[in-house]
């Protein structure tokens, strides 16, 4: 009796090892693989902006009585690096003469070193960025008050960053075909990896269009706390620039061409955002005797602001 029960179980355990190869090897048909590796970190920032401890204090005398400095600590948190002649930074709620500066000394076009970005290296490992440090020096505050006073401090950061996000399409010498065991399939929703960044590439559709084009539809959202801008325009306080990015999209496949972009075609152009989202559709001839994955890259250029306030009390001293 035990060893026909033995050989019930051995039986038992043979089947459900054997289903288990069987999905393993092909059972997910022409679907998008589920095994894939996401080649970034990911997140929705880019800078993270602060003050270094006591720079500035939160509270100074009048009266010339205390000389203190402003130090903005910018920490890249993202996966772009920004150039040091692509930031902007400016002390802002200070009156400069107030403290015995002129505007153009609270005012950094340009910094001394790049800022790195966070990364991830081969095995996986998250190397974390150096912190870069913009330094206003020497401010004091020059008049007598007849009470104490509060002052905002703010540093607003313009720089120049990028998002990359990167999926598969799917070619195939019949694109209207839905054979299941396809190397892949043209009709469904792909999975899209974006790099760190406040830009975000949050969908991507894959259509048939006829018998021999695909239609690739991408979603893009900002995703940050900041706004955004035309890449190194500075980030003007007018509206010209606001709200717009440009657009690159790298395929391997000839004839791929994006409806909607502003001063480009084609592949690569500029876009404007609505309600801070926008959905491009790009359509590309596919003349191919073979079915196979397409690699592409989208890359997102642009400006972005963000700000960093704190208190400064200004106590009177007699």
């Amino acid at each position: 009796m035990k060893k026909i029960k033995l050989l019930l179980f051995l039986v038992v355990v043979s089947f459900l090892l054997m289903g288990q190869e069987g999905c393993q090897s092909g059972g997910n048909g022409g679907g998008e693989s589920k095994n894939k590796i996401d080649p970034y970190i990911g997140g929705t920032r880019g800078l993270s902006i602060q003050y270094a401890e006591g720079a500035p204090p939160s509270e100074v005398f009048d009266n010339k009585q205390w000389t203190f400095d402003v130090e903005v600590k910018l920490n890249n948190v993202g996966e772009a690096d920004v150039d040091k002649d692509d930031v902007l930074v400016k002390l802002s709620g200070l009156n400069p003469a107030d403290f015995g500066k002129t505007e153009s000394s609270f005012i950094k076009r340009g910094i001394n070193e790049d800022i790195y970005s966070t990364r991830k290296d081969f095995e996986g490992n998250v190397i974390e960025a150096p912190e870069v440090y913009v330094t206003f020096t020497g401010l004091t505050f020059q008049d007598e008050l007849s009470g104490n006073q509060e002052f905002p401090v703010r540093a607003d950061v313009c720089y120049t960053y990028e998002t990359e996000a990167q999926a598969d399409g799917c070619i195939r010498e019949d694109v209207l075909s839905v054979d299941a065991d396809a190397v892949c399939q043209v009709n469904e929703e792909k999975t899209v990896y974006n790099s760190g960044a406040p830009i975000q590439v949050t969908a991507f559709q894959e259509q048939s269009s006829g018998s021999d084009k695909v239609r690739y539809l991408f979603t893009i959202e900002h995703q940050g706390t900041g706004r955004v801008f035309l890449p190194r325009s500075e980030c003007p306080s007018g509206r010209s620039s606001e709200n717009k990015i440009h657009f690159k999209i790298e395929s391997n496949v000839a004839d791929l061409n994006c409806n909607g972009l502003i001063d480009g075609s084609g592949k690569e152009g500029n876009i404007l955002l609505n309600n801070g989202q926008r959905v491009l559709q790009c359509v590309q001839q596919t003349k191919s005797n073979l079915d196979y994955i397409d690699k592409v890259q989208i890359t997102l250029s642009y400006d972005y602001k963000e700000f960093f306030e704190q208190p400064l009390l200004i106590k009177k001293s007699s």
